[in-house]
């Protein structure tokens, strides 16, 4: 149950209660700002190696590497849609290609590999008025590079990426101080060569993207991997977030990631890359994609990566932020997108009526004054909170966030209505469906399979305190794929099915939660809170159920759950279940006691109409009342809520459906 002020809770059990409902729209990608990206500058310089950063005066810098081995520099005071991109003054006739920026506050800091095969560095401290320039270290044969302030302070990293291996290079601005702290490439992603580096400074750490060919088996991958660098200087192992096996033709390469500094709740890590295309219809085509709300670069929950921009791109997009935009940048282009949030569109006042379901919400508005004339956009976010008239005034707490999948217009004589027909995040699963293969090999615990395949369309898997979980949610590790073009419906239902445990979407978020039997009561209806409506059923489900597995050494496992008081009356309904990840007769005993609580939910199944509770949640276990059909005080679990307010009729009542606690 959600908490509600006594107030409120008064308010939903009087006999003359009058409702209150309010939903805003928001210009949100499942609670991260959408960027609305412009083309302040179209160019002719060739695309090749680029960076772009920004020092404490909000002035832009960018550079870029030519084809005769040349290296531009640009400064840009005040960068907007009057500025002139096209002056370059030119800082180096050495370079080799892979080049990177890093500023804060008066110093820029410029780093490049040179025609002699080590590191150069070039740096001004009085914002790139007057410049120094030395070696950097001897590094070699490095392919591409990133760079990123440390914070606040005095220390810039660069990062130098090699075939197999990279030099995280700290170089401290007070004494131009080196220290190289080189990682030797990945045991568990052995890379034969790698195709560009974006790096991002986040509090206490690095966040890093990297485009690498994988040496796998039984074939090679391309693809983009995260990586961290933490506050020892140290690397952490990669992990590959998108992937496409060798020999298809499609390749991930030179990426960016940043997330601004002082970012605000509904901004986090965005990152770019190209996604190359050799076969009879080519193409190279920019992708972005972000880190979901609420959750950290490290725990590999990034939506999935979408084309954003109709360009061609070889060398990729470079990423920054000040404080009112982000910006990307090319050679030959500069893009920028407002960071604020913007004001929300509230649609209270037009609401007419509304009905709220599992996936979706539809809301019927008042459209008169042709004040919708031009709808909100569409996959919009639609925050609602149901609510009442109380003695303290106008209450209402959040039940959902939804995303416009379409609208209609409608009219009549004297009337003109525009519905917005949204989706929830078990709806949007709907609409999401595998690019490559996902293969989990006993690698990672359910828990994980489900966070990395719902931040693929946008939502975080959480664990919020006082939710009970089932053993097998942490302990077991299912060799798990998902084929190309299953949709994220199937593969939840899927994965599901090793578990007891029902995921409950909640907004931006989900988590799992286990549906114990012994579950204590959150809320009474038929004394207080009046039901208006009830039915009450009993059906035979299952009586027995079989788990069946096999031990590493291939012996048999078989373990049952039993229904004993249906199995003594002769009904014997039997489920089974073969699955060779269950190793051991403790993850079998689990499988069978699922399949079987799960169909028990099903044994006593209803439905009551109550005036709308705006606490209720699903799977809540509440207790009922109902003189009328004999039900006094009993226990049921809330398995669906359906919410429905007409203004027409000052109908605002729920629809719960009911079965076993």
């Amino acid at each position: 149950m959600r908490t509600l002020s006594s107030t409120l809770t008064a308010a939903q059990k009087k006999p003359d209660r009058l409702p209150y409902v309010e939903a805003k729209v928001y210009d949100f990608d499942q609670g991260i700002k959408r960027l609305s990206w412009e083309r302040l500058y179209e160019g002719s310089e060739d695309d090749n190696h680029h960076d772009i950063a920004f020092d404490g005066q909000g002035s832009m810098h960018r550079i870029r590497a030519a084809a005769d081995n040349k290296l531009y520099r640009q400064k840009i005071t005040s960068p907007d849609e009057n500025s002139d991109y096209t002056q370059w003054t030119q800082l180096a006739a050495d370079c080799a290609g892979p080049c990177s920026i890093a500023a804060y506050g008066a110093k820029i800091y410029i780093f490049y590999r040179t025609t002699a095969n080590v590191l150069w560095k070039y740096y001004s401290h009085n914002y790139g008025q007057d410049w120094s320039n030395a070696q950097l270290v001897s590094y070699a044969d490095v392919l591409s590079m990133a760079a990123t302030w440390w914070s606040t302070g005095d220390i810039v990293v660069c990062f130098a990426l090699k075939a197999g291996q990279q030099n995280g290079i700290v170089l401290d601005s007070s004494d131009q101080s080196t220290t190289e702290h080189t990682w030797l490439g990945s045991v568990n992603h052995p890379f034969s060569t790698t195709l560009g580096i974006g790096a991002s400074f986040t509090p206490n750490h690095i966040d890093i993207v990297i485009a690498a060919l994988e040496a796998g088996d039984p074939y090679n991958l391309y693809g983009l991997y995260r990586q961290t660098f933490d506050n020892t200087y140290t690397f952490s192992d990669v992990e590959p977030f998108i992937i496409s096996p060798a020999g298809e033709g499609i390749t991930y390469e030179y990426p960016d990631c940043h997330n601004p500094e002082s970012a605000a709740d509904y901004e986090n890590t965005q990152i770019v890359a190209v996604e190359k295309f050799t076969g009879i219809t080519a193409y190279t085509r920019p992708l972005i994609c972000h880190s979901v709300r609420g959750s950290a670069f490290s725990s590999m929950a990034f939506t999935e990566p979408k084309p954003f921009l109709n360009i061609t791109s070889n060398f990729g997009l470079r990423t920054s932020s000040t404080s009112d935009y982000w910006w990307l940048e090319r050679p030959d282009g500069v893009w920028r997108a407002p960071r604020p949030a913007g004001t929300p569109l509230d649609l209270t006042q037009d609401i007419l009526s509304l009905n709220v379901e599992r996936r979706t919400l539809n809301i019927e508005l008042n459209n008169s004054s042709a004040q919708y004339a031009t709808p909100p956009a569409k996959r919009s976010e639609v925050v609602l909170k149901l609510g009442y008239k109380t003695s303290a005034g106008n209450e209402a707490v959040e039940v959902g966030r939804y995303w416009i999948d379409s609208w209609e217009y409608s009219s009549s004589p004297n009337s003109s209505l525009i519905t917005l027909h949204c989706l929830d995040g078990q709806g949007l699963a709907d609409k999401w469906s595998a690019r490559f293969q996902m293969r989990w090999p006993a690698n990672k615990r359910v828990w994980e399979i489900i966070q990395e395949i719902i931040c693929r369309w946008g939502i975080n898997l959480t664990s919020p305190g006082g939710i009970p979980r089932s053993s097998a949610v942490d302990n077991l590790y299912p060799d798990f794929t998902l084929q190309p073009g299953t949709s994220g419906d199937a593969a939840l239902r899927r994965v599901l099915s090793f578990i007891p445990d029902a995921l409950i979407f909640d907004g931006n978020e989900a988590y799992v939660k286990d549906l114990q039997d012994d579950e204590e009561s959150s809320y009474s209806y038929g004394a207080a809170h009046v039901i208006l409506q009830g039915s009450y059923a009993s059906h035979i489900t299952l009586s027995r159920a079989r788990a069946i597995g096999r031990a590493e050494d291939e012996s048999r496992i078989v373990r049952d759950a039993f229904d004993w008081p249906n199995l003594e009356l002769g009904i014997d309904n039997l489920e089974q279940s073969y699955d060779p990840n269950l190793q051991s007769a403790t993850r079998a005993q689990e499988r069978a006691d699922a399949i079987l609580r799960k169909a028990s939910l099903r044994a006593q199944g209803g439905q009551i109409t109550i005036p709308v509770n705006c606490g209720q949640e699903l799977y809540d276990v509440i207790t009922v009342t109902d003189a009328r059909c004999g039900i006094s005080s009993k226990k049921y679990r809330v398995l669906d809520i359906q919410t429905t307010l007409s203004r027409h009729q000052w109908f605002y009542h729920q629809r719960l459906t009911v079965g076993a606690p």
